[in-house]
């Protein structure tokens, strides 16, 4: 960590900034403002996406869910143990 150094008194009001990781001087004391930013990562955006396709999509499942609503409900449900460890494998938990 040499390259961070206390100020003097005499420098209270102007500050140096330093990259601590690249170990560079960024600013220095005639920087009369600072600046702040943000950003949206390429991976966000890509999730924002995807989050958006997923909304789009129609509910083509719904008959299924009820079908399968139903069979539990009068008690005729009767999954396949294997076929439910396999998935359950394949998928993970």
């Amino acid at each position: 960590m040499a390259e961070v150094r206390k100020s003097s008194a005499t420098d209270s009001t102007r500050g140096v900034v330093y990259d601590l990781v690249k170990r560079q001087r960024v600013a220095g004391p005639d920087l009369a403002e600072t600046v702040d930013s943000a950003g949206i990562t390429d991976g966000a955006r890509e999730l924002n996406r995807a989050h958006e396709i997923v909304k789009g999509a129609p509910e083509v499942r719904t008959e299924r869910v009820r079908a399968l609503k139903h069979q539990v409900q009068n008690g005729t449900y009767q999954p396949d143990p294997r076929e439910v460890a396999r998935e359950i494998l394949e998928r993970g938990f």
